[in-house]
């Protein structure tokens, strides 16, 4: 067998590995707009799929990225968005998340963002090694501390009171500036008498 056929071969395969990715990614969106448009009793625009013997048969295969997107109803958009996409990576667990994914997280939730927030900040968290990449895709790192589910605000008593910035009244300032015209009035005749 020539390289070339092995090399068609194998890329065949890693288009069907793709594909199926791509119906399991698809199937898991499906689950995740029925429970979100069951939560709030909206008819869902996307008319649902016909179910074909081919479709019964990889969505049983691959059932449990279904249910990943299921993880992501409890975040909530609060903090930072570099602390929300940690989350998004981790709810997502041993399917990874694409940043695509993240994208429609964001897009879902209406979250205003920068053109290139969503890939810079998966490149930041790789390079603090709290996510890693492998084809594609982001999972969270083992070992990495999880992101955290809420902020809770520290009680009123310990919070240190920081010092407010100090304000010149309107007559300190004149007073300044007197002694400013002074004090170079004052070089300016030291300096004549000097024969500069």
């Amino acid at each position: 067998m020539s390289h070339f056929i092995k090399s068609l071969q194998t890329r065949i395969q890693e288009l069907n590995t793709s594909i199926e990715a791509h119906k399991t990614e698809l199937a898991a969106y499906e689950h995740l707009l029925q429970i979100e448009t069951s939560k709030g009793n909206v008819t869902p625009e996307v008319a649902p799929k016909k179910e074909t013997a081919a479709s019964v048969k990889t969505s049983s295969v691959h059932a449990a990225p279904a249910t990943a997107g299921v993880g992501l109803a409890h975040i909530k958009s609060t903090g930072s968005k570099t602390t929300l996409i940690a989350e998004i990576v981790t709810a997502h667990g041993s399917q990874g998340a694409s940043p695509k994914d993240v994208d429609q997280f964001f897009s879902a939730r209406k979250i205003k963002r920068s053109k290139n927030l969503i890939y810079n900040t998966l490149s930041y968290l790789v390079a603090q090694k709290k996510l890693h990449r492998r084809d594609g895709r982001y999972y969270a790192a083992a070992g990495a501390p999880t992101p955290k589910k809420a902020a809770v605000p520290a009680p009123a008593a310990s919070v240190a009171k920081t010092p407010t910035k100090r304000r010149l009244s309107p007559a300190g300032l004149k007073r300044i500036r007197e002694a400013l015209k002074k004090r170079w009035a004052a070089k300016r005749a030291a300096d004549k008498a000097a024969g500069k």
